[in-house]
């Protein structure tokens, strides 16, 4: 993806227009953008899925609950679902692109977004009247409508400061003046930058694709440099004044010498390499941080034969995976949280974190090389590379 090219999918813009122009400013309306997103996921997909232990999945009850605007959390029994009202409730699946390959590969779309604040795909099942109330939220999201219609209000700017409804653990607002008032179809994006009140309503049985973006907190982030710097520094080094001139206040607190102590205390968090160390294995964190990837074992010879066969390598969906050193050459990788020894060819590597799924054309010349060819191998044995069989499907942008 060039950020010059025209983006269908952003309504013809380029990712430098996008970018500029759109986010984190200004919402962004796209008719027909992923006409093929419906087909992947249905009612009965999500309901299942909300099932199962381990899954984050929420009911919110507008009407029909012990109080309005209620809410529940799974996993869920079939008998839940056949005791809720016929209309009025929603109900969320998180990072249902950790299950769905296919669906994880349509983050390909917003691969000019740097890679460590993609958060997950969450769907929404709404029947008519569905809605998780007029709210904000702290992150950018792209909202591509699946089967049924939605209707979108947005709103202004908010913040923590901004009035909520009270008697619920939900964040809704207590008003929103409406700016913008639009119906989407199946294959819609509505974009939303961070802090922008929306609401949305479903028109009739309906899904809804959530692609959020993560924005780590500043004070974590500083938390982590902190640590490191402390463990690097030792417990015993101190504030140095050799240059110490005469004071006749001795209670006087001389802004110098804050200045001092505070030049003193950034200068422990002044090296690049070691900020580069200590925040990849944090950017590389999983969303879950109890989760394992699972693994099969594969011979070189197998996986270039299915490869030819037409079957797809694919990054684990729910691992996070980041490197350092030149774009496009991989000097370290980082994968959930750890750091991955005894690389082979720095350009492989980044080719296999850069793109979701890759196929034999594109990795035959590369797996000529025994080295990543066995790199590989043992990768996919650990769970960190899947095989898609032949006939999967791809998202080609």
């Amino acid at each position: 993806m060039t950020p010059r090219l025209p983006l269908a999918h952003l309504g013809g813009l380029t990712a430098d227009e996008f970018l500029r122009d759109y986010w984190q400013k200004k919402p962004l309306l796209v008719r027909n953008a992923f006409p093929d997103i419906p087909a992947l996921v249905g009612r009965d997909d999500l309901i299942e899925l909300s099932q199962e232990e381990g899954i984050e999945a929420r009911l919110v009850l507008e009407k029909g609950g012990k109080s309005p605007w209620e809410l529940r959390k799974g996993p869920f029994s079939p008998r839940q679902f056949k005791q809720l009202p016929k209309t009025h409730w929603t109900l969320l699946v998180q990072a249902v692109d950790h299950y769905l390959p296919e669906l994880a590969a349509y983050w390909d779309a917003f691969r000019f977004i740097p890679g460590w604040r993609t958060d997950d795909i969450m769907i929404s099942y709404a029947p008519e009247g569905g809605s998780v109330g007029p709210h904000y939220d702290q992150y950018d999201v792209f909202l591509v409508q699946g089967a049924g219609q939605r209707r979108w209000q947005l709103g202004a700017q908010c913040d923590q400061h901004s009035p909520r409804l009270d008697g619920t653990p939900l964040r809704i607002l207590r008003d929103m003046p409406v700016t913008f008032d639009e119906t989407v179809n199946p294959g819609d994006l509505l974009y939303v930058p961070p802090g922008l009140a929306h609401y949305g309503v479903s028109q009739n049985e309906c899904l809804t694709f959530s692609f959020g973006f993560r924005a780590p907190v500043l004070s974590h982030v500083l938390e982590q440099l902190v640590d490191a710097a402390l463990e690097a520094a030792g417990s015993d080094r101190l504030y140095a004044d050799p240059g110490l001139q005469p004071q006749a206040n001795p209670g006087w607190i001389n802004p110098a010498h804050l200045q001092a102590l505070k030049t003193q205390v950034l200068e422990l968090l002044r090296d690049h390499t070691r900020l580069d160390t200590v925040l990849a294995p944090f950017l590389s964190e999983p969303k879950y941080p109890d989760y394992e990837p699972v693994g099969e074992a594969i011979s070189p010879d197998e996986l270039l034969d299915v490869l030819q066969a037409g079957a797809l390598i694919c990054r684990d969906p729910a691992s996070r995976m980041l490197y350092l050193g030149e774009a496009g050459h991989a000097d370290r990788l980082f994968i959930n949280g750890e750091a991955v020894e005894d690389l082979p060819d720095g350009r492989f590597v980044a080719l296999l974190v850069d793109h979701r799924q890759l196929d034999e054309a594109h990795l035959r010349d590369w797996l000529a090389e025994t080295n990543n060819l066995t790199w590989l191998c043992e990768q996919i044995e650990q769970g960190y590379w899947l095989i898609l069989g032949e006939g999967e499907e791809e998202y080609d942008e």
